[in-house]
C-alpha cells in the first residue's frame, strides 16, 4: 500500500471515530474506494464526506442564499466550509451552539491541510486563521437559529402546537415563530420538509403541515 493510501486510510478511520455517525459498513466501503485509487480530489472528499455523515447533514445551500452573501462572513464560510461538504446555512444552529461546531470542523481542516497531515487531497484543503475564524463565527452567530423560548406560547400543548415540536425538533433547536412574517413561513416548512425527506426522515403529511403552518403563522413576527 503507497504512503498516499495509508495516510488516506488512517484519516478516514479518525473521521469516522470523530464522528460517531457511520455504521459498522461504512467504513468498508471507504477502505475500498480509497485504496482503488491515489489521491483524493474535493469532490471525492465531499462525497466521502455524505456518506460517512450518513442523514446528519441537510442539502446544502447556494453561497447567493446566505444571509448578507456579500460579507465577510459569508464570504469565509463559503470558502472554507464547502471544501469537503455542501454550504450549510447559519440556521442548522443555534448562536450557542456554532462555537463548538466550527472548532470541531476546523480541527478536521487543519489535520487535512498545510498545517496537519499533508498530501491527502490534491490542491490540499485550506484551513482559516484565527482572525479567519472569528468572523466565521460571529456571522454564524449573527445569523443563527433563534431556539423558540417555550413559556411565551400557551398553545404549545394543542394538536397544532405538539404536530410543531415532533416534526421541527427532529433536525434543530425548535424555531422561534417570530424569525419570519406570516407570509414566509410556508415557504420555509416546505424546504424543510424536503430537507428532512432527504435525510431519509419522515416529513409531515399535508393536513400535519397545515397544522404546523397554521402554529407558525399564528406567532409569526409583524410585518413593518
Amino acid at each position: 500500500m503507497s504512503k498516499n493510501r495509508g495516510l488516506l486510510i488512517g484519516v478516514a478511520l479518525l473521521l469516522i471515530g470523530g464522528t460517531g455517525l457511520v455504521s459498522l459498513h461504512e467504513p468498508r466501503r471507504f477502505m475500498a474506494g480509497m485504496m482503488g485509487g491515489g489521491m483524493m480530489d474535493r469532490e471525492g472528499m465531499k462525497a466521502m464526506m455524505k456518506a460517512m455523515m450518513g442523514d446528519q447533514l441537510p442539502p446544502g445551500i447556494d453561497a447567493s442564499e446566505l444571509p448578507d452573501p456579500q460579507s465577510d462572513g459569508a464570504r469565509l464560510l463559503a470558502r472554507y466550509c464547502s471544501q469537503c461538504h455542501d454550504l450549510p446555512g447559519p440556521g442548522m444552529h443555534t448562536a450557542d451552539e456554532w462555537p463548538a461546531v466550527v472548532e470541531r470542523m476546523n480541527g478536521r481542516m487543519r489535520m487535512m491541510s498545510g498545517r496537519g497531515m499533508m498530501g491527502m487531497m490534491r490542491g490540499g484543503v485550506e484551513s482559516p486563521d484565527d482572525s479567519e475564524l472569528r468572523v466565521i463565527v460571529r456571522y454564524l452567530r449573527a445569523h443563527a437559529q433563534q431556539p423558540m423560548d417555550k413559556t411565551r406560547y400557551k398553545d404549545l400543548d394543542t394538536p397544532a402546537g405538539r404536530a410543531f415540536q415532533s416534526a421541527c425538533s427532529r433536525c434543530h433547536a425548535l424555531p422561534d415563530p417570530q424569525q419570519h412574517i406570516a407570509d414566509e413561513w410556508p415557504g420555509v416548512v416546505v424546504r424543510m420538509k424536503a430537507n428532512m425527506t432527504a435525510m431519509g426522515k419522515s416529513a409531515p403529511d399535508e393536513a400535519t403541515t397545515g397544522e404546523i403552518v397554521g402554529f407558525l403563522q399564528r406567532h409569526a413576527k409583524a410585518e413593518q
